[in-house]
């Protein structure tokens, strides 16, 4: 076998195996049962409770300022969606013991009684902490506070409003400061 047949198998297998899971969410990515039924009521992974905690703690990480806040644009909607319907059984199970295990905390600190501003120090303390038998819950929190401004950037809102977005790259021109692209970080 020739180095042009070892990169032309090569290009084949990367192109498959990136173009069946890309293929699948473009086929899939257009339904809007899953969409309505979020805004109507059924959810795909959290139960009602529990996604009001995730609404309530998605505005706390991204509050409105000049910019919407995370439930104003979906994210919310979003990870319930991504968890519920995306993530393999496996993932679903350690994120559902994650997400238990912070629910379980803030249930135990007072969450709900506290106002904003206690509610935002108190995650504040989490997210500082050392303390290691908090290292679970401190990694669900994480994991979480990511996930929330992963699919804030994403969102079409934020990516056409308050991001540099191109919708088709022009032509490449390195070495240029961020005023030379438009004075904003771009969207992805």
């Amino acid at each position: 076998m020739n180095r042009r047949e070892i990169l032309r198998y090569t290009a084949l297998a990367t192109g498959a195996a990136v173009a069946g899971p890309l293929v699948s969410s473009l086929l899939t990515g257009c339904r809007t049962d899953t969409a309505a039924g979020t805004e109507t009521g059924a959810l795909a992974f959290f139960d009602p409770g529990e996604f009001d905690l995730v609404k309530t703690l998605a505005d706390l990480i991204l509050p409105k300022t000049d910019s919407p806040s995370a439930s104003e644009v979906g994210v919310h909607l979003m990870i319930d969606h991504m968890v519920g319907s995306v993530y393999v059984e496996a993932d679903q199970a350690a994120y559902r013991s994650g997400f238990t295990a912070l629910a379980g905390y803030l249930d135990q600190a007072g969450f709900k009684d506290l106002s904003g501003e206690q509610k935002t120090e108190l995650l504040k303390a989490l997210d500082l902490s050392s303390d290691e038998a908090l290292s679970g819950v401190k990694q669900a929190f994480l994991d979480f506070k990511q996930q929330v401004i992963a699919y804030y950037l994403t969102s079409e809102e934020v990516g056409t409003h308050f991001l540099t977005y191109l919708p088709v790259p022009g032509s490449y021109e390195p070495c240029i400061t961020v005023e030379q692209a438009g004075g904003k970080a771009w969207a992805i």
